[in-house]
């Protein structure tokens, strides 16, 4: 059963920030987007705005495809 692009956009996200040492908090003020919001798009419960996912990639220092490649390979 294929897993939920929320879910998977969140656990792309959660491992993104860990992997850059950086709380919720540390996110949401790099991307400007509130920590609540971050909070819930990392656990799939919030669907995600095609701005908004873009605002994250960059502030990831990553472009759209690159960002998006390898969606839920790690699952």
């Amino acid at each position: 059963m294929a897993t939920d692009i929320c879910k998977l956009l969140g656990i792309r996200i959660r491992q993104l920030r860990k992997s850059r040492n950086w709380r919720q908090i540390d996110l949401a003020e790099e991307s400007g987007l509130g920590r609540i919001y971050i909070s819930d798009l990392e656990r799939g419960k919030k669907e995600i705005c095609i701005r908004n996912l873009q605002i994250i990639a960059l502030t990831f220092q990553m472009k759209l495809p690159e960002f998006l490649s390898n969606l839920g390979e790690n699952e």
